[in-house]
């Protein structure tokens, strides 16, 4: 008998809405037993992932006092909301490649490697190579990976993640190629000098021109999406559609009616505009580089005042009710085509960010600020909907828990774990670690954080250790106060010390 014929198809999607996916994992197998692969295909889930670039949880649905996103927190009130959510990387391109390829990457381009071959390995490079497999329609528009449109050359013909998209582009616009467009700024310019983006006279890191919302790349993308879910929805193929917005990354432009939404008067003074005490600045605190080494800054590098640090949290704040608003249009066209019940949902951001927080903009820091960022996940049918977990997780995760609810195999090598517990019940258990990395002057640092502690630890390129940092968020969850050195927490810091060497890092992945 076929499983789909007739009432079973209404009372399986009565019982898909009260179970989610795991049921249809298992008429998944019963189908394809029975032989009738197509309809098998059909009852998959789609998944809409949305990446959103250098976004830290400032957010009203993460209780921020200095924005309203309003489009983000309805997805939230319908999902779950990883308020500890840590990043393996806090820069663009190692936190794509650890979250797309469920490993630990501390490269820019772990993919190098693998797109020296002509043909497939047998392990998947990245999630959506998996779900390729599996006869899913896999479509990346803007930033997902760390190249624009996830290509690696203009023409747009060179995939960055090989093996993995069946599509894979950025709407340019007016601004001619995928990288201009991460550096756009109105009437067909771009502006970046410190990699090759000197097409135009120097700039300042922010711009309000008073246009609509294809007046910048963001909007085009969020059009793109809008139009290819419009063609998913007729098909009985099911999709993986990654989209990446570059808002809020500098440079902050966004049309000037966000800036409008902004009352610069009501955005609070940083409280820790300082250094964290009993550390040395020169190891730990980095002069904003891609803020005034990158654009036109009058005060020069690292030379920002408090006036001036307004100015900049205003323009990050309209970026991201500009995103907000771009957000909201492609969840709009995803219920207004009836795809909600049969699409998991998944907004996630690259890393957190300072805006001013220990004397620093940007990110590319090892603190709480940098690694910490959004995560958010809808199901349909999805059960103790709008409820957050404070459990902790990585990125490195949503490899491992897409593939379970979608009934597909990962790799059994996978660095990391599912969470789809926690999708079921928000005080379920979360990982006992979490570990990001970065390095700066020929230095690596890494950090380990607890449900209590976070551990920071730099060393020379000899592997010598030069600083060590400790921070008891018990009672410091700003990380303002180094505590590695009280004798009391001595056991502390040789534990987690012990945790952080036994922690494996990967510059490419592993192919067989």
């Amino acid at each position: 008998m076929n499983i789909y014929s007739g009432t079973l198809v209404s009372v399986k999607l009565q019982l898909f809405r009260q179970f989610g996916f795991q049921l249809i994992a298992m008429i998944a197998v019963l189908t394809s037993c029975s032989g009738d692969t197509k309809k098998e295909v059909h009852l998959k889930p789609n998944i809409l992932l949305i990446c959103v670039d250098d976004l830290r949880p400032e957010l009203s649905c993460f209780d921020s006092r200095l924005i309203q996103t309003p489009n983000i927190d309805r997805l939230a009130s319908e999902a779950r909301v990883f308020r500890r959510h840590y990043v393996q990387a806090a820069i663009c391109g190692p936190s794509r490649s650890s979250m797309l390829s469920g490993q630990r990457i501390n490269s820019w381009d772990c993919w190098k490697e693998a797109r020296k071959y002509k043909i497939e390995t047998e392990r998947p490079v990245s999630f959506a190579q998996l779900f390729h497999r599996f006869g899913y329609r896999t479509i990346c528009i803007g930033k997902v990976s760390h190249q624009p449109g996830g290509v690696m050359d203009e023409e747009q013909t060179l995939h960055e993640v090989p093996f993995s998209w069946d599509e894979a582009y950025t709407p340019v616009g007016q601004w001619e190629t995928p990288w201009r467009t991460f550096f756009a700024y109105s009437e067909s310019k771009a502006y970046n000098k410190a990699i090759s983006m000197k097409k135009d006279e120097s700039r300042l890191p922010y711009e309000a021109a008073d246009v609509d919302d294809n007046g910048y790349p963001d909007g085009l993308i969020a059009t793109a999406a809008i139009q290819q879910l419009q063609k998913l929805a007729s098909s009985d193929q099911p999709f993986l559609l990654a989209t990446g917005f570059y808002k809020p990354h500098l440079p902050f432009n966004a049309p000037k009616k966000y800036w409008d939404l902004i009352d610069r008067e009501k955005i609070p003074l940083v409280e820790n505009y300082r250094a964290p005490k009993n550390v040395d600045s020169a190891i730990s605190i980095h002069n904003s580089y891609e803020l005034t080494m990158h654009y036109h800054w009058p005060g020069g590098p690292g030379n920002i005042s408090e006036t001036e640090a307004q100015t900049l949290r205003h323009a990050y704040l309209a970026c991201v009710r500009y995103a907000d608003a771009q957000i909201g249009r492609v969840l709009d066209e995803l219920r207004r085509l009836k795809l909600e019940d049969r699409t998991i949902v998944v907004l996630w951001s690259d890393h957190g960010y300072h805006l001013g927080e220990h004397g620093m903009f940007c990110k590319d820091t090892n603190y709480e600020i940098a690694t910490r960022s959004p995560l958010i996940v809808r199901l349909p049918g999805m059960v103790k909907r709008g409820e957050s977990t404070d459990a902790i997780v990585e990125s490195i995760d949503l490899y491992p828990t897409l593939a379970e609810l979608c009934g597909l195999e990962p790799p059994e090598d996978l660095q990391g774990k599912s969470f789809v517990e926690l999708l079921d019940d928000p005080l379920a258990q979360g990982k006992e670690f979490a570990y990001s990395f970065h390095g700066r002057d020929k230095r690596m640092c890494n950090t380990v954080r607890t449900d209590r502690w976070r551990l920071i630890e730099w060393r020379e390129a000899d592997g010598r250790i030069i600083q060590t940092e400790l921070y008891d968020h018990a009672v410091d969850p700003d990380e303002n106060i180094n505590v590695a050195r009280y004798p009391d927490n001595r056991e502390v810091v040789e534990r987690l010390q012990e945790i952080l060497n036994s922690v494996h890092y990967s510059k490419f992945l592993k192919l067989e």
